[in-house]
This record gives C-alpha cells, sequence and structure tokens, in this order.
C-alpha cells in the first residue's frame, strides 16, 4: 500500500485537474494479517486499517498496474504495470532527498512502516488524497484503477505466496 500511494505522488506533476478516490479494496492473506479494512471519506478520502501478524522481510515484492476505464464501461486498459522488489525500493528511495520529501508526504496520512523489515503491529493511513495540482499531467481526465499487489515469489513464478492487494479507483477532472 505504501508503494501504491508513493507512485500516486511520483508520477505527479503540477497541473490543475482535479481527483476524487471513487472506489477502494483492500485484501490481506490470513498467513500475514488478522484485518484489514480500506473506506472512503465522502470527500473521496482514503482511509486503510492494517492488522499485520506476521513480519515483512527481505523478498518481499510489489506489483504496481494503473489502468484506465474505456468507454465508461467496466473494461479497463493498462497504461503501465511495474515489479518491484519493495524492501530494496524503500531503501533507495529513503536516500534520495527529492523522494524522502515525497515519502514523508505519504507517511504524513499514517503510520505506515518505513524500512524493512515491517514488524507486525497496526498500520493505518487517515484521509489520504492527491493534492490538487499533483495530478500526473500526461494523463487526460478520467477515471482510472490502480492496482497493488504484494507477494513473496518470482514476478513471473507460480508458487507466489500473496500479502495483500489494494485497488484503488480514481477519478481526474
Amino acid at each position: 500500500m505504501l508503494l501504491l500511494l508513493l507512485l500516486l505522488l511520483l508520477f505527479c506533476e503540477s497541473f490543475t485537474m482535479r481527483s476524487r478516490f471513487t472506489n477502494t479494496s483492500a485484501e490481506c492473506s490470513k498467513e500475514f494479517c488478522s484485518s484489514i479494512r480500506g473506506w472512503l471519506t465522502a470527500k473521496g478520502e482514503l482511509n486503510l486499517d492494517i492488522q499485520l501478524n506476521r513480519t515483512l522481510r527481505n523478498g518481499l515484492r510489489t506489483t504496481i498496474t494503473l489502468l484506465q476505464l474505456i468507454d465508461g464501461k467496466e473494461r479497463y486498459q493498462t497504461l503501465f504495470s511495474y515489479d518491484m522488489d519493495t524492501c530494496k525500493t524503500l531503501r533507495e528511495l529513503l536516500q534520495s532527498s527529492l523522494m524522502k520529501v515525497w515519502l514523508r508526504n505519504v507517511f504524513k496520512y499514517g503510520n505506515l512502516a518505513e524500512r524493512c523489515p515491517i514488524q507486525p503491529a497496526s498500520y493505518n493511513v487517515r484521509n489520504f488524497q492527491l493534492e490538487n495540482h499533483s495530478i500526473p499531467a500526461y494523463l487526460p481526465a478520467g477515471s482510472y484503477r490502480l492496482h497493488d499487489t504484494n507477494y513473496y515469489g518470482k514476478p513471473k513464478g507460480r508458487h507466489r505466496r500473496s500479502v495483500a492487494t489494494f485497488i484503488l479507483d480514481i477519478k481526474f477532472y
């Protein structure tokens, strides 16, 4: 989830469009979490509660996919998909001064872990929103879906162990 929120900010440039989260869902494997809940406020801000029961160590991977809704129907077209080593990405981002600023912006909305290993604890995000000037300038107004999958295993392997999945629907207008 942290990388999902971070990528929302990383691909953002100054622009005048606004955004609103329109739907969210969150699932976590019982092997790793005892509970997970995501919901939106009336203003379209994201809230998330996660009860992590098992330490997440090196080897954790994240796939983030951005999809665009086509023709206002339930058909989506993939715009991009990135698969990354979660712990390595966090370490590298914390070393970059500009990235560190963006990470701090994500962290101000909750108590998400900043480094691996990620210890068992209750984590939350409260009232997360994209600031109006931080909409990706290359995206036209419309509806999008951001899909975040966290797992152990190889990116294209058959024996992936799911940790958690988050989906965010966003409207840019």
